[in-house]
């Protein structure tokens, strides 16, 4: 498969080289697939639509060049799917796939067998628009940009109803059967989300989450499935619910993933699945307590220590140090937008104590980036709520030392920045502030709630005539909301 004679030889006898079916160059002969190593990266790695891909640029050329049997190599390896996994999700067999994309079958041509593929995978017709023209068209203009920007804010400014109406996502194409592949692709596709989230940040990723979310709930829905894959597709569409909710909170879209948190908790009902109702309450506390840090809100902080105690009885059995500690510490947080010191403390205690144990290896795949440096984090955030701005820094600082994803290291460097405009250190504050800005602006990283943070800087560095810059810089990323009706920072060229 995917195997080309050259004219090379080696001791007068031709060589045969295995070229990949994307970039045409040679991949290696122990890899199986029909693309190499690099493309496969470069694939499931696209910053632009790292889940379905529809405007990356290696798809994009690939129609240009009719080179069906490149696309459809492309549009298999993003989510990692296996060539009899695909046959499976589009009702093909594995060797149907194989000669395809080696170009051995030219069924692709056919539109009607195309349309399949298109249907089956949710990929919008409008991506097949370089296949049409003959090019892969060129990069989207900076006024464009800001266009889909506005158009964006108004979708999302009603909320999840409203966003559904306004880009047609209830006329996405479902499988009118749904089996255990289709389960385990939406699961991989949970799990690269949530990679990809503390790299680029949920404001990049949030758009194409909610496509995701709605095909799955879709299927859930309309689409005829076993009883037993049925309770395993309501617990992913749960999980999806959650995962999108967290991407639309960092996004700051609070509307939106409110509802989303809502929905999850309503399916791990139905599904009994205690871990997912554990997960939507533990996002849910999280939540509440920062609408009532931000907004000044007693009740929601009360909320929020509700909902996490919630969380702890349900896991009372789990045997995951991860998990407690995580859930400990936001019930920490929650009583730390209350004002209560004593229960910040004794939660927070109890967090640095399930830390110290020795952790397990099943733990939650969403749990699992709790460690000693996120507990030192989430200790300066509420040392920061209860107004000990000083203590604050010095923890933000220590969790600074570990090594973090990109979004992380943000979200941290924020926290110390905001922290240090407290203490009074403005020139501190802005010099930590710029290095987030800076991450914000030209790092790849997209995190509304990051820029967010940096508010009580902008404020502190308005009073201070060498903050001008900084505040230009600032003000340059734009104040409109997309979620709420309150405005928020946000970059007039960030696209959700």
């Amino acid at each position: 498969m995917g195997v080309t004679r050259a004219v090379t030889e080696d001791e007068g006898r031709p060589v045969e080289r295995r070229l990949c079916r994307v970039c045409r160059g040679p991949r290696s002969r122990y890899n199986p697939d029909s693309v190499c190593a690099g493309c496969a990266r470069q694939i499931a790695t696209t910053p632009r639509f790292p889940l379905w891909l529809w405007d990356s640029l290696p798809l994009r050329r690939a129609f240009a060049e009719l080179d069906l049997g490149a696309a459809l190599t492309i549009i298999r390896t993003a989510p990692g799917l296996s060539q009899l996994e695909f046959g499976t999700l589009v009702g093909w067999s594995q060797s149907a796939v194989g000669r395809v994309e080696a170009g051995q079958r030219d069924s692709l041509y056919d539109i009607r067998r195309l349309f399949q593929v298109v249907d089956a995978v949710g990929m919008p017709r409008e991506a097949l628009i370089p296949l049409l023209l003959g090019t892969p068209g060129p990069e989207q203009s900076e006024r464009e940009e800001t266009d889909d920007m506005d158009v964006n804010r108004r979708q999302f400014s009603g909320g999840l109803i409203g966003f559904t109406a306004a880009t047609g996502l209830s006329r996405i194409p479902v499988p009118a059967k749904v089996d255990p592949v289709h389960v385990r692709y939406l699961r991989s596709s949970v799990e690269k989300l949530w990679a990809k989230d503390g790299i680029v940040g949920g404001g990049t990723l949030v758009r194409d989450g909610l496509y995701l979310y709605h095909r799955a709930r879709r299927m859930l829905d309309e689409a005829d499935y076993s009883e037993a894959t049925g309770q395993q597709l309501m617990s992913v569409v749960g999980e999806l619910a959650v995962c999108v909710g967290w991407l639309a909170y960092d996004a700051d879209q609070q509307n939106v993933a409110r509802e989303l948190y809502s929905e999850a908790r309503l399916l791990a009902d139905q599904s009994g699945d205690h871990g997912l109702a554990i997960h939507a309450l533990e996002k849910m506390s999280l939540q509440s307590t920062y609408l009532a840090h931000k907004k000044g809100l007693p009740g929601r902080a009360r909320e929020a220590a509700r909902l996490s105690a919630r969380a702890t009885e349900l896991a009372r059995h789990d045997p995951s140090p991860q998990l407690h500690a995580l859930l400990a510490s936001r019930e920490a947080l929650a009583h730390a937008a209350a004002g209560d010191s004593q229960g910040f403390m004794v939660a927070i205690t109890r967090a640095w104590r399930e830390v110290d144990r020795e952790f397990t290896d099943d733990a939650p795949v969403w749990v699992r980036f709790m460690d000693s440096w996120e507990i030192t984090a989430l200790e300066g955030r509420g040392r920061s709520y209860l107004g000990d701005h000083s203590a604050a820094a010095t923890l933000y600082r220590k969790s600074l030392k570990a090594t973090l994803r990109p979004r992380s290291s943000a979200i941290y460097r924020a926290g110390l920045a905001a922290a240090l405009a407290g203490s009074g250190d403005v020139n501190g504050a802005v010099a930590e502030a710029t290095v987030v800005l800076t991450a914000l602006d030209t790092g790849g990283v997209m995190s509304p709630r990051a820029l967010a943070r940096l508010h009580p800087v902008r404020q502190a560095a308005a009073r201070d005539r060498q903050g001008e810059q900084f505040c230009a810089h600032y003000d340059q990323l734009g104040t409109l909301s997309v979620g709420d009706s309150e405005a928020h920072p946000r970059s007039a060229r960030w696209r959700p």
